[in-house]
């Protein structure tokens, strides 16, 4: 009978405690978020083609501006509210005064544009953005994991405007200014009682509508 190597016992269980504590550390230094992606689509109904997409002359055009604020900030502002459990909502509706207000208390992430043509193949409106999230912008919320209070918060900014001509010759074109707000926290009722928004995916998307009366309406959500 072979004799039982404790030396060999005591290294394996050391291997095994270092491996435990490696992925513990990795945990705990995981950052709650890193980057966002922004995520923007348009959409034709009843179908593409009877909204003027398959027309080589139609485009879609946005320009967007992706702020940082925080939730009690807004609130001050009158931009969102917190109901009798103190969900937290925030209006769709903004106004170019309330916007101006926003934008001078909170950070610029990132702002950028573009114009998509083609619009009957779908990648063409579908339109990802990455955005790498800067050392202070990754703190401020893994800060926010831990204290109460902090809720920081996305405010996206848009400008989009579309122009399609179907076959049977019904055209649209129409300009849309609209400003979306995605909060880290959703829902607190004490303190350590709140859910988490996945805000890693920030979403919009637009869509063009034939009415039965046979016009184009839309830009709408």
């Amino acid at each position: 009978m072979k004799k039982f190597n404790f030396r060999r016992l005591l290294v394996f269980l050391l291997a095994i405690l270092g491996f435990f504590n490696s992925v513990s550390a990795q945990t705990e230094s995981a950052n709650l978020l890193e980057n966002v992606e922004l995520k923007f689509s348009l959409s034709g109904d009843p179908s593409p083609a009877e909204v003027g997409f398959d027309n080589p002359k139609s485009y879609w055009q946005l320009e967007y501006e992706l702020f940082l604020s925080d939730s009690a900030e807004l609130e001050k502002l009158g931009r969102c509210e917190r109901n009798e459990i103190k969900q937290l909502n925030c209006f769709i509706q903004s106004s170019k005064k309330l916007d101006k207000k926003i934008k001078k208390i909170s950070l610029l992430i990132n702002k950028g544009k573009f114009k998509q043509t083609e619009l009957s193949s779908e990648p063409a409106r579908r339109v990802t953005i990455p955005i790498q999230l800067s050392p202070a912008v990754i703190e401020t919320y893994n800060q926010a994991a831990k204290i109460f209070e902090k809720n920081p918060t996305f405010v996206l900014f848009i400008k989009t405007k579309a122009s399609t001509k179907t076959a049977a010759k019904l055209k649209f074109k129409r300009k849309l200014v609209t400003s979306r707000v995605y909060p880290l926290k959703t829902y607190a009722v004490k303190a350590n009682d709140f859910d988490f928004w996945n805000v890693r995916s920030l979403i919009v998307g637009f869509t063009i509508r034939k009415g039965e009366d046979g016009k184009l309406r839309g830009l709408g959500f």
